[in-house]
Formats: C-alpha cells, sequence, structure tokens
C-alpha cells in the first residue's frame, strides 16, 4: 500500500443520470458563444471564398472522427491520434493559399467595416460602363482591377503610377494596341486610375477558364489570391467577364452595372441587389451556434455521473525541530470524489494530498483534525463524497537526545 496513491484510479460506480441543465454552468455558456463566434468566422470565409475543396475535405473528416468515435472505431481513432500533426501539415501544404487568404481578412484593418470608403458616383460607373462597352465592340481586350479589402501588393508586379482622373478616353487609350501598357492590368482605386501596366499571376484552375485566353488566366488568377474585382474584356469575343471570390463569369450590361454598383456600395442605384432578409441573416450565425453546441455536447457534456476513490498521502508540516509525531501515524486516506468525466480529467491524482498542520505545540502535544477539510489541489467541479478516515489524531513527544 506504500505507493498505491500514484497509480491511476478506477470508476467505483456509475450514479443515476442527470439531466443536462442541472449540469450546464456559466463557464460552459462561454465555452459555447467562443467555438460559435470561430465557427461563424470560418463558414463566413468559407462562403466568402467560395472554397469549395477545403470546405469538403474538412467536413469529411469531420464526418468520418464522429463515426469513427461513435462506432468505437480503433484503428481510425488512433489515425485521428497520432495523425493529426502530419494532417495539419497536409493541410497547411494542400491549402496554403486559403488559408493565408484567411488570415489576410482577419488582419486587414478593414475586415469589420461594412461601408467601403471608395465610393464611385453614378458618372464614375457610367465612365466604366461606356468604356468597357465601347472596347467590347471594338474587339479591344483590357484588365481592371478594383482591390477589395485585402492587400494586392504581393499579388501583383510592375506597373506605373498615375493617379489620373477617371475617363473613358484614358481608357481607351491605355489600352489601345499600340500603348506600351496595353497588356497590363489597371487598378481603379477610390474612384481613379491609380496603376497602369500591371501583371497579374495566372490561375491554375484553366478548366474555369470556359475557353478564355491570358487575360482571362491573369483575372482569375488574381481573384484566386484575393478579394479584389477583375474585369477583363475579351479581344477575341467582345464579351466581358468578371473575376472574383475564385469564379469567373461573363456579364451582360445590365448584369455589370449591377456589379460595379454592389462594389461601390452605392445605395441610391435601382439596381441595387435587395436587403436580405432578417430570418436569412441569421442561418448563418444560428448555425456557428447549433455547430457549438453540438460539440459541447458530444465532447463537454456527460450525462454520467462517476465515482471514483483515490488513495492520497497524508502530509505532516511544520513540525517543530525537537518533537516528533509518534507512531503509528495515518501516513495515508481514501478520498471518494464525484463528478462527470471532463472533471475528473482536470485532477491530477498526484497533487492530491492531505495536508496537516502542527505549528505551535504550546497548547499541546496531542493535535485533531477533519481531514476533508485539509484537502489539498482540488478542483471546484468535482464533489466530495466522503474520505476515511474523516479525522486523524496525532500524539507528539520530544526527541531523545
Amino acid at each position: 500500500m506504500t505507493n498505491c496513491w500514484r497509480y491511476p484510479a478506477v470508476p467505483c460506480r456509475l450514479e443515476v443520470n442527470q439531466p443536462w441543465w442541472d449540469q450546464f454552468r456559466f463557464a460552459d455558456a462561454v465555452d459555447i458563444a467562443i467555438v460559435a463566434v470561430l465557427l461563424y468566422a470560418l463558414f463566413i470565409w468559407l462562403h466568402d471564398r467560395a472554397s469549395r475543396s477545403l470546405g469538403i475535405a474538412t467536413g469529411m473528416l469531420v464526418v468520418v472522427f464522429f463515426l469513427a468515435r461513435s462506432l468505437d472505431l480503433y484503428l481510425t481513432m488512433l489515425a485521428f491520434q497520432y495523425g493529426l500533426i502530419g494532417l495539419s501539415l497536409v493541410f497547411l501544404i494542400v491549402f496554403q493559399q486559403d488559408i493565408r487568404h484567411g488570415f489576410e481578412r482577419f488582419t486587414s484593418a478593414t475586415w469589420l467595416n461594412t461601408s467601403r470608403t471608395a465610393r464611385a458616383s453614378d458618372q464614375a460607373v457610367s465612365v466604366i460602363l461606356e468604356a468597357l462597352k465601347e472596347m467590347a465592340e471594338s474587339r479591344i481586350g483590357a484588365l481592371l482591377v478594383f482591390p477589395g479589402r485585402e492587400p494586392l501588393e504581393r499579388h501583383v508586379r510592375g506597373g506605373v503610377m498615375v493617379g489620373a482622373e477617371l475617363s473613358t478616353p484614358l481608357l481607351l487609350s491605355i489600352f489601345h494596341p499600340k500603348s506600351p501598357g496595353h497588356d497590363g492590368a489597371v487598378l481603379i482605386k477610390d474612384s481613379r486610375i491609380h496603376t497602369l501596366g500591371l501583371h497579374l499571376p495566372l490561375t491554375a484552375h484553366v478548366d474555369q477558364l470556359g475557353g478564355g485566353g491570358t487575360r482571362h488566366a491573369a483575372a482569375l488568377g488574381l481573384a484566386d489570391c484575393c478579394d479584389a474585382l477583375v474585369l477583363v474584356v475579351s479581344e477575341e469575343r467582345g464579351t466581358i467577364s468578371v473575376a472574383q471570390n475564385g469564379r469567373l463569369e461573363t456579364l451582360q450590361e445590365q448584369q455589370l452595372a449591377e456589379a460595379l454598383q454592389a462594389y461601390f456600395g452605392s445605395h441610391e442605384t435601382k439596381q441595387r441587389a435587395p436587403e436580405k432578409h432578417p430570418i436569412q441573416k441569421l442561418v448563418t450565425p444560428l448555425a456557428a451556434l447549433a455547430a457549438a453546441t453540438a460539440l459541447w455536447f458530444s465532447f463537454a457534456y456527460h450525462t454520467d455521473t462517476i465515482e471514483r476513490t483515490f488513495v492520497v498521502p497524508i502530509e505532516y508540516r511544520n513540525v517543530p525541530e525537537q518533537w516528533e509525531i509518534e507512531e503509528p501515524k495515518p501516513k495515508y486516506a481514501e478520498v471518494t470524489l464525484s463528478g462527470s468525466d471532463p472533471a475528473f480529467k482536470l485532477l491530477d491524482p498526484t497533487n492530491v494530498a492531505v495536508s496537516l498542520e502542527i505549528g505551535d505545540v504550546n497548547g499541546g502535544r496531542v493535535f485533531r483534525w477533519n481531514t476533508e477539510s485539509n484537502l489539498s489541489n482540488m478542483v471546484t467541479e468535482l464533489e466530495i463524497q466522503r474520505v476515511v478516515p474523516e479525522t486523524v489524531t496525532v500524539a507528539l513527544r520530544e526527541k531523545q537526545p
């Protein structure tokens, strides 16, 4: 029995199930709220990025994990347990662009700002529409970039900063086939021509180009990297396409006007997309809250109250130097605790002890303590059922010279 307190305890018996509201604490509500906020941010990011591959892969792993947990699939759970680090590295490598995109969006100073600072007047929108229409009819290729909330600098190369006023003749002259910068892209920022002759990254998703050429590949390439809006005019087909959030779509004139108005955030245009119904706005946060609650019920909530008995040492502290405790003295106590399995995971049995303070012996040589009130290193989530012995009595004697 000398070192039995060091061995892990085994549940002694399983008590009657308790309803979940009897075990629900304020800390659990905070726990669910934090996870719900994180899941909400993840859902918004996946929705905005249209990152289907990452979403599908994550969803499949979650489904497999819950199946393995519910069906007690030992090898699968072992793979999750020991392969988590390797799996994380694989995700970092395969989805590094999506993850980097998410971090850039979170670190952007304007991510939480719902109003766009670059607001174009109706005249500016009409200038862009007129220039695009004329270039499409004349089969003049063009690339127009409208920055979003995320930085563009590390995705583009080259370019000449001009800071010129936006006008149809200037756009036409820039993209004229004999102009030195006609093969590059034009960055339009704050309703002005900010930079011309930019080189954009080419997309790896050539299957989404739909017969488009290099300009379409460049437009989709930038849309894969960040949340910029890119308009491209095809000199072969005379069509106007928009690339945004990893998608490339050919638009008609009316759709193009709506896309520009939506980008600039104008509330005066009649073509503005209608406001979402309040119930629709609640779908994503409610889904995040439901997912967080489901995770709490799966991992943190347990209906069973477990009783476990531990053998812990009895410590005698501050024994005067010239005194000693008479033998035999109690050296161990049996402590029976009850609570949920997660609560027991907070407890380190090797640190639990009955700590008895002796101190001054002027009041007498016999000491008596209640063991339960002198337990140390306990956790508040567990309830003490009993301690054996309930009391400890010892006598002191002077040391023999």
